[in-house]
């Protein structure tokens, strides 16, 4: 899962539209929508104030499949 999925997913969680979102994070709707879609990735203070509002660690907000080729 990507760090968009996953915002996706507790945006959802929590009946937060993009625009709610956007306003708490003092960024645009179109910054979120971008997020989410893999258009961009949001900076880290961003990822700090996220992780804070979703109640979950930066190593969860960024959490993603472990690569297969990996060993």
């Amino acid at each position: 899962m990507c760090v968009g999925e996953t915002i996706y997913r507790l945006r959802r969680e929590r009946n937060l539209s993009q625009g709610d979102l956007a306003d708490r994070l003092n960024v645009s709707r179109q910054s979120v929508s971008r997020w989410e879609t893999g258009g961009a990735v949001p900076e880290l203070d961003k990822l700090i104030r996220m992780s804070h509002l979703f109640g979950v660690t930066l190593d969860e907000l960024y959490e993603q499949e472990p690569d297969a080729g990996l060993r």
